[in-house]
């Protein structure tokens, strides 16, 4: 699918409640959440702000990006009727240039393996230039599957060294069909 076809795609699937936006955080967020010091975080694909919302609830400054604008303008409403300062910009995570901060948590929920693999080297770039140095990187994927036009490999994983450390992993299933991975990096 070409990049206009994509984006279009994404933001009428807001239109509706996509499979993917639960509305529920994952108990993985809120085990790192609750063992670490609140700081700044980034969401990378917020999609409409849930895993904004449960981070702010802990006291972290938030920030969002996602590419499909009709969950971004969810995003802000539901961020702005819960009285949260958060931030959310409309964009591709691989040619983002307008948020400049520095995060000590960067989360992806399902965002990296989703970006067709000639941009996966940028969004790697960007993640570096936006996280803090000793700062946390949680990673939710679909492990690539043979045939499969979405997932991420074991070289790819690997793909993070040398800037990221891999401090955990745990790999897992997605309605115990789709091979999944939670991976805990910190920053070198």
């Amino acid at each position: 699918m070409n990049g206009n076809l994509r984006w279009l795609w994404f933001n009428l699937v807001y239109f509706r409640r996509p499979t993917w936006d639960t509305r529920v955080s994952p108990p993985e967020l809120f085990r790192f959440l609750e063992s670490h010091p609140a700081g700044s975080a980034l969401d990378l694909g917020c999609g409409t702000g849930t895993n904004l919302i449960t981070m702010a609830s802990y006291g972290w400054q938030v920030t969002g990006i996602e590419y499909a604008w009709r969950a971004v303008q969810i995003a802000r409403g539901r961020l702005k009727k819960a009285g949260i300062p958060g931030k959310v910009w409309a964009g591709d995570v691989t040619v983002m240039n307008q948020v400049r901060e520095r995060f000590d948590l960067v989360l992806d929920m399902g965002c990296y393996h989703g970006i067709p693999l000639r941009r996966r080297a940028a969004y790697r770039t960007n993640l570096i230039r936006w996280l803090a140095p000793g700062g946390a990187y949680l990673l939710y994927a679909h492990c690539l599957a043979a045939g499969a036009s979405v997932g991420i490999s074991e070289a790819e994983m690997d793909a993070f060294s040398p800037d990221l450390r891999l401090r955990e992993r745990q790999d897992g299933f997605e309605n115990e069909l789709r091979r999944s991975v939670w991976l805990r990096f910190e920053r070198a």
